[in-house]
């Protein structure tokens, strides 16, 4: 499946986004630790300017009682990645690309759901967690396209390569970041 928006440059760069996205084994080591995730997701910290946060690696088997506890109250991490939509769109429109970067928003969660659906239920079948993961996975790869379109892909570069590792941030409780 592919995802063709438009050939200018930056239609080639979320075709290749969509082409890298989709090639991604969603959760394929989701359970496992691995140092080199780790340092992917501090990285990815580092870039965004946060120092305040704790990792904590969480089992397949606890992916679902974890979803149920997430929070973004009190999260130094949510106080910067809510803020991203908003910048990425300015620099956006600062660049004139607006209509393309609502073409990626358009065409790429229904993109993504289909690989990270196929993936997530393989991996944990769970209805409610299922559903979860292939949400927090389409709402990634917006963010990435929006950084990309905004000229700001090296910040996301980290987590898209923890995900390429098969690992995923599942999400936030205070200034824990759970890593699957």
């Amino acid at each position: 499946m592919a995802v063709m928006l438009n050939q200018d440059q930056f239609g080639v760069l979320i075709n290749d986004l969509a082409d890298r996205l989709s090639k991604i084994e969603w959760y394929k080591n989701a359970g496992k630790s691995h140092e080199q995730a780790e340092v992917l997701l501090r990285d990815f910290m580092k870039k965004l300017h946060v120092t305040d946060y704790v990792v904590k690696w969480i089992s397949k088997a606890e992916a679902a009682e974890t979803i149920s506890k997430l929070r973004f109250e009190e999260s130094p991490l949510w106080e910067v990645l809510s803020a991203l939509p908003d910048q990425f769109k300015k620099k956006v429109d600062e660049r004139g690309q607006g209509q393309l970067l609502e073409k990626a928003v358009d065409a790429l969660p229904e993109f993504v759901f289909h690989v990270a659906f196929k993936r997530a239920f393989s991996v944990f079948q769970e209805e409610k967690t299922v559903r979860f993961l292939t949400g927090h996975a389409m709402y990634i790869a917006v963010l990435i396209a929006a950084a990309e379109i905004a000229g700001q892909s090296e910040l996301f570069s980290p987590l898209m390569e923890l995900l390429e590792h098969g690992h995923v941030p599942l999400g936030l409780e205070g200034n824990v970041i759970y890593l699957l």
